[in-house]
């Protein structure tokens, strides 16, 4: 083949792959079908206490309370199809991790993120100190969107170790108007549990020590304290000993859809995806072919010729 062209083969062929990938990218269709849909009245913002006491191994046995937090709001978005989530954690400061939305795989890829505090991060855990964020952020739901109903999911283990009295503690009873429901899950035991030091909460690295009596450090959750903010919030408490039917809570909410049986039917096209790939898949094929007839011709090429024989023929 004359090498001009086969040079611009190999051009058409790259340029190509690109367009094929491209192509897969923007998900083509065409023409129009149906695709079931739900669609929920719900705005679910979920509250997380992300201090350090959240390690602690008291959930289900000697597991730490945030994987079983994990655990419970990711069957908590499974059980409320088309609802929009929303997450705040909080620790020395809070913070709003994700905004509303109906995108159920962000908002499982952010609880699954959840970091907890260092040992040595953070002012101490104080089971109150959400409210400020938490009371901005539904007013601004109420305010773009008064529609919807919202619902305030609040996950931890009340524990307080900032030495504040009760009458410096904000209440959530200001958030209470702000809501149609909710729960507020606490997690951890009153005997309490150690908190590991590293990261991956496995005790490899040892326990989070107390300072004063260099001993391994105790955290006890407060359910007493969970129960206060379920009270002020006008909402049920349900301490999460370890996984459980969370079918009642989620019925409490009293989700409606917008077609009164929980799906929706949206137009979409028909997905042709699947044939852009096939077409990338043949040229990246065809480039590892002539890749490795390259490297098979250049082998031989480089090979040294054999020496002649001494004195030729006899």
């Amino acid at each position: 083949m004359n090498p001009t062209t086969a040079t611009a083969l190999v051009v058409l062929r790259r340029v190509a792959i690109v367009l094929a990938f491209v192509a897969v990218l923007l998900r083509p269709g065409v023409g129009q079908t149906s695709v079931s849909e739900q669609l929920s009245d719900l705005d679910v913002l979920v509250v997380v206490d992300r201090t350090r006491s959240m390690a602690a191994l008291d959930h289900d046995g000697r597991n730490p309370r945030i994987r079983g937090v994990q655990a419970d709001l990711t069957a908590l978005a499974e059980a409320l199809p088309g609802a929009r989530f929303g997450l705040l954690t909080f620790g020395a400061e809070t913070r709003l991790v994700m905004p509303f939305s109906s995108d159920t795989t962000a908002f499982d890829a952010a609880v699954e993120t959840i970091y907890l505090e260092g040992p040595k991060d953070g002012a101490g855990s104080a089971a109150d100190r959400p409210v400020p964020e938490l009371t901005a952020v539904l007013e601004r739901a109420q305010e773009q969107r008064p529609e919807r109903r919202r619902i305030v999911v609040y996950a931890g283990d009340g524990e307080n170790t900032t030495g504040a009295d009760d009458s410096e503690r904000q209440s959530f009873e200001d958030v209470r108007d702000l809501v149609a429901g909710g729960a507020v899950l606490g997690y951890g035991t009153s005997d309490g549990g150690p908190m590991p030091e590293s990261d991956d909460l496995d005790g490899a690295a040892g326990y989070v020590r107390d300072p004063e009596t260099a001993e391994t450090a105790i955290s006890h959750a407060d359910l007493g304290n969970l129960k206060e903010i379920a009270d002020q919030l006008g909402v049920r408490f349900q301490h999460r000993t370890g996984p459980g039917d969370l079918a009642p809570l989620v019925k409490s909410f009293a989700a409606s859809y917008s077609d009164g049986q929980g799906g929706h039917d949206r137009p979409a096209k028909h997905d042709l995806t699947w044939l852009a790939a096939l077409v990338l898949l043949g040229l990246v094929l065809l480039e590892l072919r002539a890749g490795w007839h390259a490297v098979w011709t250049s082998r031989h090429a480089l090979r040294p010729a054999r020496a002649p024989r001494e004195g030729g023929r006899r």
